[in-house]
């Protein structure tokens, strides 16, 4: 989706039509629910977090041509509201009855959850930049703030312990 697209549906919305949004939630609600679970590592929590992005933009009532790169105002906002959920969550006492922290109950994330328990932190960030949110590894150095040859080292990493993954699930 490019930002004049985004900026259009973003408009509709406020202006009161009320199925504006879903092009975005179909294009970016799994994008959000990844990046939150980057975070969180919590499959519902991070369903949860992608939704309160969307219900935040529902709710965005300032001028979206202001936004100059919305895939980055996504990411972020997805990161702000999942370090929130970790402090709130830091704040509460849990309890297991009521809420399961290992559940695993989205099938759709399972995947993830395996690849992310062999990938480093930075791995991840990169997986997340390139693999989830579509940029090019170029976009990706600059965003990471290293070298587009470091990049490549590091994704030919990933992609030979994610192929150790799913050969061993194989097996």
């Amino acid at each position: 989706m490019t930002r004049a697209e985004f900026i259009y549906i973003m408009t509709r919305s406020q202006n009161g039509d009320k199925k504006a949004l879903g092009q975005i939630y179909e294009e970016y609600f799994g994008k959000l629910c990844v990046t939150a679970f980057n975070i969180v590592k919590n499959t519902d929590a991070a369903y949860d977090i992608a939704s309160n992005v969307i219900l935040k933009l529902i709710e965005f009532k300032h001028d979206v041509s202001e936004i100059h790169n919305h895939v980055g105002y996504l990411i972020t906002m997805t990161r702000n509201e999942a370090k929130n959920f970790i402090v709130k969550q830091n704040r509460e006492i849990s309890v297991s009855e009521i809420w399961d922290t290992e559940s695993k109950e989205l099938p759709d994330m399972l995947w993830l959850e395996d690849i992310y328990a062999v990938l480093t932190n930075e791995e991840r960030e990169l997986f997340l930049l390139h693999n989830v949110w579509d940029m090019t590894l170029h976009k990706t150095a600059n965003c990471l703030g290293i070298t587009y040859g470091a990049v490549k080292a590091r994704y030919a990493i990933i992609k030979k312990k994610i192929k150790a993954i799913y050969e061993k699930g194989r097996k």
